[in-house]
């Protein structure tokens, strides 16, 4: 009876996939939106017809199978994505496909990823350095480093990202070097990203990145030094918790909180008494609390 029971269901579910597929392929992005969703939360049964979708003569339904493949996460799709990868001569296509394989986090996606990390479509490379941060991959980092000077400023923001995701010793000197990049956004991420090496030699790159102009690289930049627990970059931190910014100061704050350092408590407590944002208020008197006060 059990498997009658499943019978049915698949037959029901197969019914149902086709006609969800030919929405894909629909000019109204809510129904093609919709019906990936729709897929999506079918789960395993859809993997193979979406793996076979991937070579739908339609660019709109391989280019969303991608992403329902990628949503799903199963490991089946893997190389058939990875020959969409290298077949698929659609930009759209190639750069969902590159996403899909990040997501699904699969090593074998590694060296397809680092191949098209020369493409000449700002997107598509995009993609393929955020998959392969994802992925987590030692093997990426060389490849990565080569991109320092990639003339999209997305790439260079997701390649900042990567390289807090992969977190290898060789990506920090590159990272100090983006501190200094022309875009707020690829400064805000390798500040960040920096933090998650806890290595004392980002402290005075990220000191220096305490004085950026934009409130978001300093606020990154003061989050990765409450990371590293350097002692010298103590008396920083507690400058900053008169920073003209209240996102500064309650980065300050939360920073200072994880020092562990009692020397904190009467500064603290000092702008507790001043201070008029209650975010920032709401930091300090978690910091006090961290600190046993």
């Amino acid at each position: 009876m059990q498997k009658i029971r499943n019978v049915k269901i698949t037959m029901n579910n197969n019914t149902k996939i086709s006609p969800l597929i030919s929405e894909l392929d629909s000019e109204d992005p809510d129904i093609q939106q919709s019906a990936a969703i729709h897929l999506i939360e079918m789960s395993d049964s859809v993997v193979e017809p979406m793996i076979e979708a991937l070579n739908h003569n339609s660019w709109r339904v391989r280019y969303l199978s991608a992403w329902v493949l990628g949503e799903i996460g199963d490991t089946r799709a893997v190389e058939p994505l990875v020959n969409a990868l290298n077949q698929d001569n659609n930009t759209d296509v190639k750069d969902w496909v590159a996403k899909a394989l990040g997501e699904i986090g699969d090593e074998r996606a590694v060296e397809p990823l680092i191949q098209i990390l020369d493409n000449a479509q700002p997107a598509t490379r995009r993609n393929a350095v955020s998959a392969l941060g994802w992925l987590g991959d030692e093997r990426a980092i060389p490849h990565l480093i080569n991109m320092l000077n990639d003339n999209d400023v997305n790439v260079r923001s997701c390649l900042a990202a990567a390289f807090g995701f992969i977190a290898d010793q060789r990506a920090i000197q590159p990272l100090i070097a983006m501190l200094e990049d022309d875009d707020e956004w690829v400064r805000i991420r390798s500040a960040k990203a920096l933090g998650k090496f806890r290595d004392q030699r980002v402290t005075q790159p990220l000191l220096n990145a305490v004085n950026d102009d934009s409130e978001w690289v300093r606020y990154n930049a003061i989050w990765s030094l409450g990371q590293v627990k350097d002692g010298t970059a103590f008396d920083h931190i507690i400058a900053s918790l008169n920073d003209k910014n209240a996102n500064v100061r309650r980065g300050a704050a939360e920073a200072l909180g994880k020092f562990n350092d009692p020397r904190a408590i009467q500064p603290l407590e000092d702008k507790l008494s001043s201070e008029d944002d209650f975010s920032v208020r709401t930091s300090i008197d978690t910091a006090l609390k961290k600190l046993n006060y």
